[in-house]
């Protein structure tokens, strides 16, 4: 019997089994493959996928900076009050950090943090994001960019030139680049600047108040877009560019920085010495109607504004807050009073310290004395309310409030300023004898300090009201530059006016009550007003709340510089004469030895 005789078939049908067996696990190898791409990983092809593809990103202009004149005499060098810091947010990856002590001593020498900050942060499991600072300056940031640049060469030095090029971020350090707008001055003129907020809807930051607010659009620039193909990983392989992004405008002010600056710290002192609830100072050049300063007190800081107790005091006082002037409109009333030709200086009137009118209204001098025969110099002097009222007896109600408004007030300024307000002075149109003589020495009638100061400059300025304003350039992106020049309304009154009413104005300083704003060497020009205030509730004045104000010039022949100071609710002196009137001597005393002009008398 052959027992072997079916030997070469039975190891046939082995070869054959094991072939089929092989090809059964390649199949299989195959399906599992395929059900683990297709199945379990499906979701992360499928992003992968949808991040290799074409993309557009968001670019964000620059914002527009803001500047101050740094002098007087460097006119073309400009001060920052309003510019855009850039830093970056640094964090780190530890789960996939390899090279932890690295990281640490990067961390410690650069940024000379403690190692025990740095050390639990570094060594965290299974965390993939750990903030380590949230400010780096752009200095410190280039800085930590080298060390990181070096460790991550030396991480992948084995590998091929194409494979080293990884970014950071594989290697466990995150950079965020932000940009912070930045208010070197704080307080300093924070009104005047506003800052930077949140919209409404919250998603974009815009400008609120003051400059940043008014001019938004020109600040804030136009946004571009970045478009291309990325890879996997994000990584951008090629870009059109998309359309081009335009940067914000930068504003130049007319604000001399310095000025400000002392006006600023001036106005702050008086406001505790004085013990007062707030106060304005505004100076213009006089020929231009530049603004050179203009402070509020209270103030706040703009890199901080959130941290107010009231949003009250992001209002610019200067140009949204209307008062009524008080005596300081005498001077106007009897500029107009002059220009009608009804009174010269020399004048009289026989004071009996009250008028009584046909309708039973009895108004009576502020100090409740009677003066006797008195003529239009020592009425201005002395700030006498009857003899005001006698100086423009006999100009008509339409005239008068057509010079009220040929003097500003009334309507808005104009100044590139959010917050503008038009003042009130309804009660001349209705033609009421008793409006018109009340507003002769200014009450029953609101103005903004910038009117009151524009004002007062139309007198300084030979009769000419000009156009206030605080912005001297805009400077575009392609290099052109907007300018604004100087603007005259109108002219107002006459040169003959003009020389009478100013030289009586240097009369208050110099023989009336108003000493105190007085410059040594100098003829200063000016007029004192303490205002009552209107109760909101009862409608009547407030025996406790007055506003004291002085606005005035120098030097009287050839004016450089007008002026507004104004103190709210002072407590520690009851007449403007010892708190405005001083506060103006001491800026005005600054400004004749900054602007280096000679004594003229």
């Amino acid at each position: 019997m052959n027992y072997f005789g079916n030997t070469s078939l039975v190891i046939s049908n082995f070869r054959i089994n094991a072939l089929l067996g092989v090809i059964f696990l390649l199949v299989l190898g195959i399906i599992g493959r395929l059900f683990y791409l297709q199945i379990l990983q499906h979701d992360y092809y499928l992003q992968a996928g949808l991040r290799q593809r074409s993309v557009s990103q968001e670019i964000l202009p620059e914002r527009g900076r803001i500047y101050a004149l740094a002098s007087e005499e460097t006119s073309d060098e400009l001060y920052p009050l309003a510019i855009n810091q850039v830093y970056y947010e640094v964090s780190i990856n530890p789960s996939i950090i390899t090279h932890q002590h690295s990281f640490i001593s990067i961390f410690v020498d650069v940024l000379e943090m403690e190692e025990d900050y740095v050390l639990p942060k570094v060594k965290q499991d299974n965390v993939v994001y750990e903030l380590i600072v949230k400010e780096v300056s752009q200095e410190k940031y280039e800085e930590l960019q080298e060390h990181f640049e070096a460790l991550r060469f030396n991480i992948n030095k084995d590998l091929s030139e194409d494979d080293q090029k990884i970014n950071l971020s594989q290697i466990g350090i995150n950079f965020v680049k932000n940009v912070l707008r930045y208010y070197p001055d704080k307080e300093i003129g924070s009104h005047i600047i506003g800052f930077l907020g949140y919209s409404n809807d919250g998603h974009s930051r815009v400008g609120k108040y003051g400059l940043e607010g008014y001019w938004q659009e020109e600040l804030a620039g136009i946004g571009g877009q970045l478009s291309g193909e990325t890879d996997v990983a994000g990584r951008l392989l090629s870009d059109d560019n998309g359309s081009s992004v335009q940067n914000g405008d930068d504003i130049i002010l007319t604000i001399d920085r310095n000025v400000q600056y002392t006006a600023c710290k001036s106005l702050e002192k008086a406001v505790a010495q004085y013990d007062a609830a707030s106060g304005s100072v505004i100076i213009m050049e006089t020929k231009t109607g530049a603004i050179k300063a203009m402070c509020n007190y209270p103030s706040f800081d703009p890199n901080e504004y959130n941290l107010v107790e009231s949003g009250d005091v992001y209002y610019n006082n200067n140009t949204y807050w209307s008062y009524e002037p008080g005596s300081v409109m005498k001077a106007i009333s009897m500029a107009i009073a002059i220009d009608q030709g009804k009174v010269t200086p020399d004048t009289t009137y026989n004071d009996e310290g009250k008028i009584k009118f046909a309708g039973g209204e009895v108004i009576r001098n502020s100090d409740l004395k009677a003066h006797g025969v008195v003529d239009m110099k020592e009425i201005l002097a002395s700030s006498l309310n009857t003899g005001i009222i006698f100086a423009t007896s006999d100009v008509n109600g339409k005239i008068f409030e057509d010079y009220i408004k040929k003097f500003g007030f009334g309507k808005q300024s104009g100044i590139a300023l959010s917050q503008d307000s038009a003042g009130n002075i309804k009660s001349l149109e209705s033609g009421s004898y008793i409006y018109k003589a009340t507003a002769s020495y200014g009450q029953g009638i609101t103005v903004t300090p910038l009117q009151m100061v524009n004002s007062i400059n139309a007198i300084a300025n030979r009769g000419n009201l000009m156009q206030p304003y605080i912005v001297r350039e805009i400077r575009h992106e392609d290099g052109q530059i907007t300018s604004f020049e100087p603007t005259t309304l109108r002219k107002v009154i006459t040169d003959s006016t003009v020389a009478q009413i100013s030289a009586m104005m240097v009369l208050v300083v110099d023989s009336g009550h108003a000493d105190k704003a007085g410059v040594e060497g100098y003829y200063v020009a000016g007029k004192t007003g303490t205002a009552q205030v209107a109760n909101q509730n009862t409608g009547k004045y407030d025996a406790d709340k007055t506003i004291h104000n002085f606005v005035g010039f120098a030097p009287h022949d050839d004016p450089k510089f007008t002026k507004i100071t104004k103190l709210d609710y002072p407590t520690a002196a009851k007449f403007s004469a010892d708190t405005a009137a001083p506060l103006f001597g001491e800026i005005a005393s600054f400004l004749l030895e900054y602007y280096q002009i000679p004594p003229n008398r």
